[in-house]
């Protein structure tokens, strides 16, 4: 009985906190770039989680953040867990955007800002994981003059310079 209660002990600890939370099978990953200290970063801090809601897309969120070394560190073990350290390595230490990465192909689709309100970001992401779970995505005509366009690379391998 003691080994029992033990081991159900050690698996209710590892459950509340050791295991990583993410969607099982997300469509898309919505990698967000940040620094405590960016402006951009703390507007679309605040946006992100309601637009991947109101969107009621299949997402998971995963934060690169060079706040710290420590969340820096944190956020290279996330992308490597997702096999995206391509896109970690292309833009880690340029913050205030998310980058969308199809979850199958690893491939990025789009990016949003704090550019974007709310309601912008979730139709820009509905767009994004419609694109890569191959579905067509029907919308209105719009004015809007914002860009899903990713900024430009941020670390360049000097190999390839």
């Amino acid at each position: 009985m003691k080994t029992l209660t033990s081991l159900l002990g050690a698996a209710l600890l590892k459950t509340a906190f050791g295991a990583t939370a993410y969607a099982a099978n997300p469509d898309v990953y919505v990698v967000n770039f940040r620094n405590d200290t960016d402006v951009k970063s703390q507007a679309l801090d605040s946006a992100l989680p309601s637009a991947v809601a109101i969107a009621g897309v299949n997402a998971e969120q995963v934060n690169i953040d060079t706040s710290t070394a420590a969340k820096w560190e944190k956020g290279a073990h996330e992308a490597f867990d997702r096999d995206i350290v391509p896109i970690f390595n292309k833009w880690v230490g340029l913050p205030g955007f998310a980058a969308v990465v199809d979850a199958k192909t690893k491939r990025v689709i789009g990016c949003v800002s704090s550019q974007l309100d709310t309601t912008e970001i979730a139709r820009e992401l509905k767009k994004m994981a419609a694109r890569a779970t191959g579905n067509a995505y029907i919308s209105n005509a719009s004015t809007n003059a914002q860009t899903t366009q990713c900024p430009a690379a941020h670390n360049v391998d000097p190999a390839n310079l």
